[in-house]
């Protein structure tokens, strides 16, 4: 196509990339004894929506955050082969993660196993928790500061934050814990990568009519 311009997309990891939240319940249950659905978890605070102690909160994200754990998870449906056909395309593809700071070389391992293309990864302190090591990541002013022609993204907060404050078209991929999200302009729920993948492509067209 001629004139054509690569857009700068902007890829969240867990949920969105990574089947991560889906396995928690198996976690829980088997930690803990308790039985909560995938589907009950309709908010994103887990240590609420899995009903745990403050200590059990804890020793449930740091053994979820364990290398070894993380290595373990299947990427989403659709994500990689979506992600390869942008970047043959010419589109660049930043991975925006808002883990811990110390998963990143595990992260990255992950997603060179998988074989996900990309040119920036970026840490960003999203939840402001602590322990994160800021020389390693950086702030959501910082990220407001970069400029995307599409986003991707399961939390309901970042997506409206992307969507709203960054003016960035964002596709909120189906999850239980988004679905009261406010609906912006800005803002496309969309229930699969198959839906997400045709947003590029028409981004593209309408830039040349």
């Amino acid at each position: 196509m001629s004139g054509f311009q690569p857009k700068t997309i902007y890829v969240d990891v867990d949920d969105v990339v990574s089947r991560t939240t889906e396995t928690y319940p198996d976690v829980v249950a088997q930690e803990f004894g308790k039985t909560v659905s995938f589907e009950d978890l309709t908010g994103f605070d887990l240590k609420l929506g899995f009903q745990l102690t403050d200590n059990e909160f804890q020793y449930f994200f740091d053994l979820v955050h364990q290398s070894d754990f993380l290595m373990g998870f299947e990427p989403v449906e659709g994500a990689v082969q979506t992600l390869r056909a942008w970047a043959d395309m010419g589109h660049v593809i930043d991975i925006v993660t808002g883990r811990p700071t110390w998963v990143q070389d595990a992260t990255l391992a992950w997603l060179e196993r998988h074989d996900v293309p990309f040119r920036g990864f970026i840490m960003v302190d999203k939840y402001n928790r602590p322990g994160s090591d800021m020389s390693l990541a950086i702030s959501k002013e910082e990220l407001s500061m970069m400029a995307y022609d599409l986003a991707v993204e399961d939390s309901p907060d970042m997506a409206l934050f992307l969507a709203r404050d960054m003016g960035v078209p964002t596709a909120l991929i189906h999850k239980p814990w988004n679905r009261e999200c406010a609906i912006h302009d800005n803002l496309v729920r969309c229930a699969s990568w198959n839906e997400i993948h045709p947003m590029v492509k028409e981004r593209v067209l309408e830039e040349h009519k």
